[in-house]
């Protein structure tokens, strides 16, 4: 009877396709779809905080150098090494952040193998 009504691996087939939809719609495909938004929300922060630092590095240190060249008169070399400071502060702190990430990424992998067991 099911020949008769067409192929029965097609019918297979789009059965397959249903089941496999409303799996994805269902909670499990939901929290896929929620842990990959955290993921990608987790890796923004993370971008910010970095470029934030950096940014932060060359205001303060500059800022610094500017108003020690104010108070002594060496206009504009306090300030010119001050920028330069806060460029090597910079990016201390973000080899900082990005060893810290590197070592959170390597603890998180190695404690996988683990859970499932």
């Amino acid at each position: 009877m099911a020949s008769e009504n067409g192929n029965d691996g097609d019918r297979l087939g789009a059965l397959n396709d249903r089941i496999r939809a409303a799996r994805e719609s269902g909670p499990q495909g939901r929290d896929k779809k929620r842990a990959e938004k955290r993921e990608r929300s987790r890796a923004d922060g993370v971008a910010w905080r970095i470029s934030a630092e950096l940014v932060a590095a060359f205001m303060v240190c500059g800022f610094v150098g500017y108003w020690l060249d104010e108070w002594l008169g060496t206009r504009p070399w306090i300030m010119v090494a001050g920028l330069l400071l806060g460029g090597v502060v910079g990016m201390r702190n973000v080899y900082v952040v990005a060893n810290r990430m590197s070592k959170a990424a390597e603890e998180k992998t190695d404690d996988e193998p683990e859970r499932d067991r």
